[in-house]
């Protein structure tokens, strides 16, 4: 039986839905562990297929055809999936080249590819930093076809208990 469709602008309920394959889009930074562990867990929840994307940013115009990241993007997706096929969850790498923005290759990505689910991180940036630069997880949201899970990465910023 599959999973109930909720009426039109309705949530669907998460203890219905059916979860065969998860896009779980990193920065391929440490900074994205939480988030990958997260995508990890319900992909065993589910015995659901794990989708490990990288977005290679645009090239620069004139001087590139094709980002100069790609060599150290494919083999740090390659040791990524290494390590998560050697905890027994089946996943793919996949590498996404274009000249759109990261967001919009990451939500084409998930459509082309048919994800139930969208796991991904965020900096937790906030502020002005997060008005000037943006986030590619809140455009990614508005953007997926699917459900989106933004987990919160490791903070960037030092707290200090004491007070001045």
């Amino acid at each position: 039986m599959g999973a109930l469709k909720p009426a039109k602008g309705e949530m669907p309920d998460p203890t219905q839905m059916l979860i065969r394959r998860i896009l779980r889009p990193t920065d391929l930074t440490a900074i994205s562990d939480n988030a990958l562990a997260a995508a990890v867990r319900i992909a065993k929840q589910n015995h659901a297929e794990l989708l490990l994307v990288h977005a290679l940013p645009p090239p620069t115009p004139i001087y590139e055809i094709e980002s100069s990241f790609r060599p150290e993007a494919e083999e740090a997706l390659a040791k990524l999936l290494k390590r998560v096929t050697d905890i027994g969850v089946k996943a793919k790498r996949v590498l996404i080249k274009g000249s759109a923005p990261v967001s919009n290759n990451i939500a084409r990505c998930a459509r082309f590819f048919g994800a139930d689910l969208i796991v991904m991180g965020a900096r937790g940036r906030t502020g002005i930093s997060r008005w000037l630069v943006g986030s590619h997880a809140s455009r990614v949201l508005a953007r997926a076809h699917c459900p989106v899970v933004v987990v919160r990465g490791q903070s960037s910023r030092v707290h200090s208990s004491k007070r001045a």
